[in-house]
């Protein structure tokens, strides 16, 4: 279980975040993250180009650099919008010609607020250290990315399906009427579009929320179709789990079920496990990602947990990881009585109904660690003397 992962878009397909990582470092014994400008340069905001290349020097990290981004373009003739797919990179601006990879992320960098030698030596430095990518090249696919969406966009059945995940999707879990039309017609041009989707009652709700979401359009759809086509052939290419946005996994699972089915039987056991050992505490990349801890408590926590990854790494990935911490932390032959006892009670419990129990299970937890009923190592203990303190701040 947790063997290896993917990080290529957070929640909402925002940039990949220092969190996110972290935690997935934590739970993983190996991580690869797809970094692309957003993120290179999200990382580089949030913890700085010295924590950056710390991390990026770890030894359960790895990384891929797609400096590329992908996009819909759209042109209007008339009152018709037509649609295609691109793939581009930034070259500078009429002053400025940016002639490679190191020289563009040197430039961006400058552009917010690094100081030009700062810039240039992270750049040379990062683009040494991390291998380049094309999604235009044949490396994840033959023949492209863009081009493998444009061949998705032919078949009918799919898009609308699709279409019709995406926005379910975007509704938080809305039922989406079986009455949705959404057609795409090819021509010289590009693909036009023919649908009865209610934009504007869509983008009403949208723009009501806090903080208000982008507005969805014909565009918007399309590019989260060629974005799924990314995720899938990286998580093809990659194997392991995949973690991207919950818009173009729901598309990915229009078609690829099985592709993503480990990476979600994963995420739904960690967040079970959170949920009942780490009771109302925030997450460990909520931690981070709101300043609460910086990168470097975590690479502290990370170094002190090898033998918890391990043990991670060791569980079964058909048994459930709450049953098997349990099952690990009343296991020696010494804990007997009452508590080993209702622990295993509010173990059966905590898997249908995970909050009324969920202190119970960690306060016993606790007190194996307190009374050293234990005669070897056994995970609470990271977890309760390193990690728990480590999310609640103290």
């Amino acid at each position: 279980m947790f063997e290896h992962v993917v990080l290529r878009r957070a929640e909402g397909g925002s940039p990949v975040t220092a969190g996110q990582i972290a935690e997935s470092l934590l739970y993983y014994q190996k991580v690869h993250v797809v970094i692309d400008r957003g993120t290179l340069f999200q990382l580089v905001k949030q913890i700085g180009i010295d924590h950056l290349k710390l991390l990026l020097k770890r030894p359960e990290l790895s990384a891929v650099y797609c400096e590329e981004n992908l996009a819909t373009h759209t042109k209007s003739v008339g009152v018709t919008q037509f649609h295609d797919y691109l793939a581009f990179s930034l070259g500078g601006d009429q002053a400025t010609k940016l002639n490679s990879p190191e020289e563009r992320t040197a430039y961006e960098l400058e552009r917010q607020g690094t100081p030009r030698k700062v810039a240039r030596e992270f750049s040379k430095w990062f683009t040494n250290r991390v291998p380049m990518r094309k999604y235009t090249g044949n490396h994840f696919v033959k023949g492209g990315i863009p081009a493998a969406a444009r061949r998705d966009l032919s078949d009918a059945e799919f898009v609308r399906d699709a279409v019709r995940q995406a926005i379910a999707a975007l509704s938080e879990g809305r039922t989406v009427d079986d009455s949705l039309h959404f057609e795409l017609m090819h021509t010289e041009q590009g693909y036009c579009a023919f649908s009865n989707i209610d934009f504007d009652a869509i983008n009403t709700r949208r723009a009501a929320m806090v903080p208000p979401l982008d507005p969805v359009t014909v565009a918007y759809l399309l590019s989260n179709i060629l974005d799924a086509r990314a995720d899938l052939a990286m998580a093809s290419y990659y194997g392991g789990d995949f973690v991207t946005s919950a818009v173009t996994s729901a598309i990915i699972r229009t078609r690829y079920s099985e592709v993503l089915r480990r990476s979600q039987l994963n995420l739904e056991s960690r967040q079970q496990f959170v949920d009942v050992v780490l009771p109302d505490a925030p997450s460990l990349s909520e931690a981070i990602d709101a300043g609460e801890r910086s990168i470097d408590d975590f690479f502290r926590l990370l170094d002190k947990g090898g033998r918890f990854k391990s043990w991670l790494g060791a569980v079964n990935p058909d048994e459930n990881l709450v049953r098997a911490y349990i099952r690990e932390i009343t296991s020696e032959p010494s804990i007997q009585g009452t508590v080993a006892k209702t622990l295993r009670y509010a173990l059966t419990t905590a898997l249908g109904f995970v909050n009324p129990v969920a202190g119970l299970v960690a306060g016993g937890a606790d007190s194996f660690v307190v009374d050293k009923l234990f005669s070897g190592w056994r995970p609470n203990h990271f977890v309760v003397k390193k990690l728990l303190p480590f999310v609640r701040g103290y």
